[in-house]
Parts: C-alpha cells; structure tokens; sequence
C-alpha cells in the first residue's frame, strides 16, 4: 500500500507512460531496444575514457593473458578477449569482450588490479624452469603492473568498466515482463481510483493539474481548440530556470510553440544555468537543456547566448571556483545522464584583500565541534564585518542539529528559512503530546511528556518514583493513587493536584467541543502559553491548533499517525525578530541568492539512499530528440540477481552524482566575499601527511581531486589539540527542565473601565452636528482597528460555534501582545485590549455580524488583496471580507472600528457611508472584472452594531 501511495504521488512522471496500455513505447520490443541503446552508450563512454597511448598495450595484454586462460582450460571472461586486435565496439556482441577486459584490469571490489596470477592469464615465473620462459612471464606481469599505474588516476575509466561489469542482460526473462506488465494494470487502475477520489472530495493535486494542461492542449500534431485559440494570442514566451524543466514541461512548452513558424513575429527567450541544475527531485532534466541548445524545442530553432561574467562574487571567489570545478563538473557533456561540464566565470569585481577561501578541516569526529567551529566563524565575521550578512547552507536539514545548539547556546539569534519541522519545535512536541494524552489514557509516553512539559513540570526522579514497579497502569490512574501522589517530592505534591483539576475537567468535555477548543482551552487552563519564551513560540502553538482543527472528526482525533505525518511535513515559522544577517538554510532554498559570508558544514556527511520502488523507470533525453524509457520492475525481497534493477539503479546514481557536484557549485556562487568549507577528516597513515579521501556519497568527495592538497596543507598547519578538544566537547551537555514557577496564577485582568461621570455627557437630546467623534484618527485607534482586522480574520477561519465568550476573553493576553508589537503605549493597552475584545464579543452577538461571517456563504474570503488598473494606474487593495449568498450576490464588505458616543448614531453612520463610498466603490470596480454576479458593498461598524450598505451599478 506504501509503495503504490509513493507511486502515485509522482504520477506526473511515470502515467503517461503506461496509462495507454497499447502504447508502442511499452511493448516489450521497445524496451529491449531502449534498453540495448542505453548499453551502447556507456560503452561509447568507455570508448572516450580510455587514453590512447594506452589501447595497444592493453589490448596485447589482454590477447594474450586470454590465450594463456584457454591454454589451461580456465573459465573466464577475459577469454572473450582472445581475437581482440582493438577497442571492443558498442555492440551488444562486444559486451562480453568488455567484461572481459574489466574483469582483466579490475578486482571483485572494483579497484585497479595490482596483482595478477594464473586466475587471471598471467602464470607465475616460478611455475616453470625455462629461463626464456620465466623471463617473459615477468616480463608480463611487469608490463602489466606499469600499464595500471598509469591508468590509476583515470577514475572514471574505473567507474564505467565497473559498471560494464554489472551489465544486464539486454532482454527481459518471461518472469520480469510478466511482474512488469502486472504493475502497468496495477497503476493504471490505481490512478484512476485516485481521480474517484479527488472528484468525489473536490480536490486535486499538482500532477493532475499539470496532466490535465496537456490533454487540453492535445498533441503537436493534433492541436486541440484551446491550443489554436492560444496559438493566436500567445506573441511572446519567457521561461526562467530553464535548466530546471521536467518532460512534462518541456512537452507543454512543445505544444504551446508547435504551430510558430520563422519570422512570424513570436519570441522564445528560455533563460537558465545548466550547472545549476538541482532539482532532480521534480524529475528536473538537465539534458533537455542541454538538448535544446544544440538542437532547439520542438520546431522552433534558438539562438545560444553564453553569458560569462559574474556580477556578484569577488574575483577570489571566482578564480577559486573556476580552478576547483573544472576538476570537479565532468568534462564531457551528457544529454542521457546530465553530465554538465565546467563553463568557466569572469569577474566583474575585482580583487578584495577581504575576501577568501577558507578549508576548515576537523580532526575529530565529533559533530559538536563542528558546531562551535561554525558559531566562531558567525562570530568572528560578525565582529569583523558588522554590515555584511552570512549564511550556513547544508544539503540536509539533519545537519544542523548541533549547529542550532551551539547557536542558541552563545546567544546567537539565526533566521532558518523552511529548515526546522514544526514537529521539532518544544512547544509543539509539548501540545502533541496533551492532544495524546487527552485522547487516549492508555499512551504512557505521551502522559509522562505531559507531566515532564513546563505546564507540570515533574522532575524525572518524581516520574520514576510515580512509575516504578507498575509498567501496566494508565498514568492518568496512578495520579489518583495516593500511595503513589507520597511517593512524590514535596514540589511534585504541590504541581500534582493543579494538574489533575485541570485534566480532570478536560477528559470529562471530551466530544463536547471542537478538538481544536478542546486542547486549547486545557492548555490555558494549565497556563501553557504563560510559559512561553518567545514570541515566535504562540505562532508555533496556533499553527498545531489549526491542523488540529483540520484534523477534527465530532470532536476528536482518530488518525494519530495523520497528525505525526503532518507535523513532519509542515515547517516551523523563522525568528522574524532574528532579523536577516544571520541566515540558515538549504542549499536549495539559496539558489538565486547571494551573501558576503558563506559557510559551507557538515561536507563530510553522506546523503540517504533512496527506497525501493514497485518501478523503477528512467527517461533519457537523446542529443537530436525524443527520449528513450528504460523501465524495470521491483526486485523480490532478498532478490539481487535482477541485473537491469541494478543497472537503471546505477544509472540513477551517476545522474544524481553529476547534481552533487552542482550543487555544491550553487552553494560557492553564493559568497560575495567569503567562503568557509568544514568537514571532518582523518589522517591517511600514522605520517599524517596526507588525509583520507571521504567516503562515496560525501560531498566532498566530489570537491577532493580539487582540494586534497589544500585540506591536507590545512590540516597540518591546525594547531588544536585533538585529545583536549575530545574530552571537552564530548562531556555531555548540560540539560535543563523549564517549569512554571509555584504558586502559579494567570495574569491579573486590567482594571475595569470606570464611565465617565453621566453630567459631563451631552444630554440624548443635543444635537451633536460637528462633534463627531475622531478617535479614528489617532494612532492607537489605527493600531486598535489592525488588532481587529486580525481577529476577525480568525473569525472568519474559525466555525462559528467554536467561539465563546470565554475564548474571546483568554485572548486578551494575545491581543495586549500584538497592540504592544505595533507600538501603542504601555498605559494606553488596558484600553485598546478592552475595545479589540469588545469588537469581537458584540459582532458575535449581533445577528448581522454571525451572517457575516457565517459558514452557509459560498466563495468566502477573508483579507483579499486584488491589484488591477484604474484609470491608468495600478491600484492594489485588500478586500477585508467578501462572498457569495445564496441569492447569488457578491458581497463586498468593509469594518470601520471608529467608535461614536453620545446621540445620531444614525446620521453618523450615512455620513461614514458617504466617506467611504468612494473606496468600497473601487473595490467594487476591481471585483466587477473578475466577477459577473451582482455586487453589494457594505460598511460593518462591530463597536456600534451599524451597517450601511448599497449596490455596486456597473
């Protein structure tokens, strides 16, 4: 079930291969050929790797080491190199000569071979008495041994054979079309369930939206209605990151540009960097980049423009990454596989004697100095260049969990962008776990993370003294137990009664209220938010309460593992008040921008594997167009003899070693001016002169045949002592349990509001003319009337019914936090806290304003910006609510906060209309473009109950 889950959320990349089942693509035939085509393209490779200089003293080697095997009866693969006089071809009646060949130079690890024997045609000298025989075997054995020396730094001659020698065989066994052909239907149908299911909940995905964009269009041959109408209105196409298009969008692209003829008139501008190609995640394909600059897209024929000077980086920088992924990108261009070669850079800027690059090789292994390895340079380029901004880019969120430590253990405030799950945030694993705890009594873990969170605060010796001996009780019934309550400390005793109150309460409401009220309101009532450290915390607690809200079914929560799913999904917000100088992100998130300070940690670390999946598919672009499909189902459990798996599997990795190296070369052409790499490292050898190569799969290794030399110079001149730096940064770190204080009370309610003496007051029967009131007008009022707009628009997310008196009053204490942020005074906040609970309070309570923000409107919104141009101008507005009734009129509707005190309420609410009927007006105007139902525009006043409203005339 897993397996088909994770299939059909990439559908976009593999239906339209099987979603014909007569497709000719898919016939067996086909495949085969596609199949032996991708063969012939290694070999060719391998053809171009081998240097020249070196093939007749290979080929003679291996005739004769060939000769010498069938002479003694072996059985090898080198035989199949005995009539050799050259290169093998690229054939499939050369791959055995091939195989041979690698099995010759190659051991069972795939290493060069440094010694031969009779196993592999080279009898040992010692095996015969014949002087002149004995000679020319060593003589052998010693051509042999020079001939890999001087193939060792030819590493990607070792790779290809390596790979040569896992070739498959060039056809499917009945066993493997018969899986394959089982898991075409299997899709198929499950595909088209999911379309049941989309259609009966009236949602949809990317994929079928991207999918349905070129049905509508048709093919290029046989353009659909839709794509001539566009053809005839689209002038000028724009597509930026190019480098970054999936087939998918290359087919929309060629269906869009399939009618343009030359000199019609039309402009295709494509704009991208093919060494910034990284997303090949979204099934991104380089090669049909590279694909389009020699040949073009589909009828249309460009023009390549190669634009080479850098305007952001120093010429330090530049310099360097011209020299280092030169050896890095491969040198020769791959449409199939996505091999980018190195396009070198000219600096705009020019030398800075404050830029560099900087190799910070660590000699221990421990992640928690790299950590403070990274805090120093933060601090170090803080100090030194105070203006300037730094970023900490990785290629994986796990990276940085020692980083964010050391971070907020030196006081250092960062702003991570999409990097920190939601799930990972305390508060949230605290709210988690109540939400647990209230559901299901018998979840022992979440109960004692409850108990362990700032609300309760139980030290873990009170945790074990409350649970020793009884691994089977509910938590929930030891806390009744009063042997149990004495075995606790005396502050637990205290904190243990409070708490129970409170959940007591709360496991009785259960299915009364929404779930979303229902932990809410438990944990107010444990004073949760009053242990808060940050304001970026309570955004943290609303975003889990909203997806409790999503998540609800008659109050309670019944998919436990959705809700974890979720978590793990969502992001947490960053710490807007960190500001932006300090940044930390994924390479990823980067691409496009550019900062003074990079650095670059955790270069040691390996990526993980990918999963196993029910097909395995690959789609490789040919130089001059169409593309060939390799496709191979799954293997069986323990299964590793299914050779075309294998193969597509090593294909796979090669395309995302070719994204490795770019990556890393989006995360270099980051710096403006500095540039720090850190990766840990050992010494290769007790001389410690030169360091180990990293692991496979490390980014590093990518960077290493560049930079071995300068991290080994660094490495040496590093003047810290291991040992002393193990034993500190190995003692464990300090932990600390952050609880409410006792005795423990909410925050004391402001004053109540005194009214002001009734004889200073205007009698109800003086006319007031001019004294109108204009609080409006100040800033306390404008900040006031902000505070209710956003009250309303959680409102307005928010069922009705879910909004109490109770829970408008809890957030006063939000609201006083939010008026504060937006800078109304200390002893103006009592007021305005009063007048935003106020407005809330008696809108749910007038009939009109429960229409407002009722749930039986179609098409509702709330807080709706528009933008459009009027009389020659472009205007953009917020439309504070709008929707539809069920006569069909669009509702535009506008709150006015202003309040009025004393007599003609009503002639002040025509005069407020007459203000404002220019705006509502405007709105009217800019929603008349996009909507054709009638329109009312209506002015809402929640402090005084008031409406105004009239029809929008077109």
């Amino acid at each position: 079930e897993n397996l088909i889950m994770i299939m059909l959320g990439r559908r976009d990349q593999w239906l339209r291969h099987v979603a014909d089942p007569h497709d000719p693509r898919i016939e067996r035939a086909s495949l085969e050929v596609a199949l032996r085509r991708s063969v012939a393209s290694l070999l060719a490779e391998v053809v171009e790797l081998v240097p020249l200089a070196l093939i007749e003293e290979l080929i003679e080697l291996a005739r004769r080491a060939a000769q010498e095997l069938t002479r003694s009866g072996a059985d090898s693969p080198i035989e199949a190199c005995m009539a050799l006089t050259g290169l093998p071809g690229t054939e499939p009646d050369d791959i055995a000569a091939w195989r041979g060949l690698a099995h010759l130079l190659l051991t069972s690890g795939q290493a060069w071979r440094q010694r031969v024997s009779a196993n592999t045609g080279f009898a040992p000298p010692s095996s015969t008495t014949d002087k002149t025989l004995k000679a020319q075997r060593k003589a052998m054995k010693d051509r042999f041994a020079a001939l890999v020396e001087q193939l060792d730094a030819a590493e990607s001659l070792r790779e290809r054979l390596a790979q040569v020698r896992e070739l498959p065989e060039l056809s499917y066994h009945d066993g493997q079309w018969q899986t394959l052909v089982a898991l075409f239907e299997l899709l198929r149908v499950a595909s088209a369930q999911l379309e049941v299911v989309f259609a009966e909940r009236g949602e949809t995905d990317f994929a079928a939206v991207s999918q349905a964009a070129l049905l509508a269009l048709g093919l290029p041959e046989e353009p659909t209605d839709l794509a001539l109408s566009l053809d005839y209105r689209i002038q000028h196409l724009l597509v930026d990151e190019f480098q970054d298009t999936s087939l998918n969008q290359f087919s929309l692209l060629e269906r869009l540009t399939a009618g343009w003829a030359p000199n019609d008139g039309r402009t295709l501008f494509l704009v991208g960097d093919p060494m910034q190609s990284i997303y090949r995640f979204r099934d991104a394909q380089v090669g049909l980049y590279l694909r389009a600059w020699r040949h073009g897209l589909g009828t249309v024929e460009l023009e390549p423009i190669r634009l080479r000077v850098n305007f952001r980086s120093s010429a330090t920088i530049v310099d360097w990454v011209n020299r280092v992924f030169a050896q890095t990108l491969p040198r020769h261009e791959d449409v199939g596989l996505g091999a980018v070669p190195y396009a070198e850079s000219v600096a705009f800027n020019p030398t800075d004697v404050a830029s560099e690059v900087v190799m910070h090789p660590l000699l221990s292994p421990s992640s928690r100095q790299e950590a403070e390895v990274v805090v120093n340079l933060v601090r170090d380029s803080l100090h030194q260049y105070p203006q300037d901004n730094i970023a900490i880019l990785v290629r994986s969120r796990t990276h940085l969990v020692d980083i964010f430590a050391a971070m907020k253990a030196a006081g250092l405030r960062v702003r991570a962008t999409d990097i920190e799950h939601l799930g990972e945030r305390q508060i949230v694993r605290d709210l988690a776990a109540l939400c647990r705890a209230l559901v299901h009594l018998g979840d022992r873990i979440a109960w004692l993370a409850v108990l362990r969170s700032p609300w309760c605060g139980l030290t873990l010796s009170d945790l074990h003294a409350l649970t020793s001996g009884d691994q089977h009780s509910a938590i929930w019934e030891l806390l009744q137990t009063p042997s149990r309550i004495a075995l606790l400390s005396e502050d637990a005793r205290k904190r243990v009664p409070e708490f129970s109150a409170v959940m007591s309460q709360a496991l009785s409401a259960r299915c009364r209220q929404p779930l979303r009220q229902w932990v809410e309101n438990t944990w107010f009532a444990l004073g949760g938010p009053a242990c808060v450290g940050a304001l970026r915390e309570l955004d943290d607690a609303q975003a889990f309460l909203a997806l409790l809200e999503r998540l609800d079914v008659g109050g309670d929560l019944v998919d436990l593992a959705m809700l974890q799913a979720q978590l793990e999904t969502m992001f947490a917000m960053p710490d807007v008040g960190a500001g932006e100088q300090v940044q930390v992100m994924t390479v990823h998130k980067a691409k496009g921008l550019e900062f003074d300070t990079v650095i670059l940690p955790g270069l040691d670390r390996t990526a993980g594997s990918d999963k196993a999946q029910l097909l395995v598919w690959m789609e490789r672009p040919r130089p001059t167009g169409d593309s060939d499909l390799l496709l191979a189902p799954i293997k069986a459990t323990g299964d590793d003899t299914d050779a075309i798996y294998r193969y597509l599997a090593q294909l796979e990795r090669r395309k995302a070693e070719h994204e490795e190296c770019r990556l890393l070369y989006v995360a270099a052409t980051r710096a403006r001016a500095r540039l720090h790499l850190v990766a840990r490292v050992s010494w290769d050898g007790a001389e410690q002169q030169q360091l180990k190569a990293p692991v496979r799969g490390a980014l590093l290794s990518r960077l290493w045949p560049g930079l071995a030399a300068q991290f080994s110079a660094a490495a040496r001149t590093c003047r810290t002592n291991e040992d002393a730096d193990n034993e500190q940064i190995d003692a464990p770190p300090r932990t600390y349990l952050y609880r409410r204080t006792l005795p423990w009370v909410g925050s004391e309610l402001p004053a109540p509001v005194v009214p002001v003496d009734a004889l200073a007051l205007p009698s109800a029967d003086t006319e007031l003319g001019g004294m109108i009131e204009f609080d409006w007008a100040t800033e306390v009022a404008r900040h006031t009337g902000t505070v209710v707009h956003r009250a309303l628009y959680r409102l307005a997310r928010e069922p009705l019914q879910s909004w109490t008196a109770a829970r408008v009053a809890a957030l006063r204490t939000s609201f006083a936090r939010e008026l504060a942020e937006l800078g109304v005074p200390e002893d103006r906040q009592g007021d305005a806290v009063s007048k935003v609970e106020q407005a809330v309070q008696l809108t749910l309570q007038d009939e009109r304003g429960r229409w407002l923000f009722s749930a039986g409107h179609s098409d509702a919104t709330t807080e709706l910006a528009l933008s459009g141009a009027l009389d020659g101008r472009v205007v953009s507005v917020v439309l504070d609510r709008t929707f539809v009734d069920e006569q069909g009129v669009r509702w535009i509707i506008d709150y006015k906060t202003g309040s009025h005190e004393g007599g003609g309420l009503e002639r002040f609410l025509d005069r407020e209309r007459e203000r404002y009927r220019g705006q509502l007006e405007r709105y009217g105007r800019m929603m008349a473009e996009l909507d054709d139902r009638p329109i009312q525009l209506g002015l809402y006043f929640p402090l005084l109950g008031g409406w105004r409203s009239w029809a929008y005339r077109r």
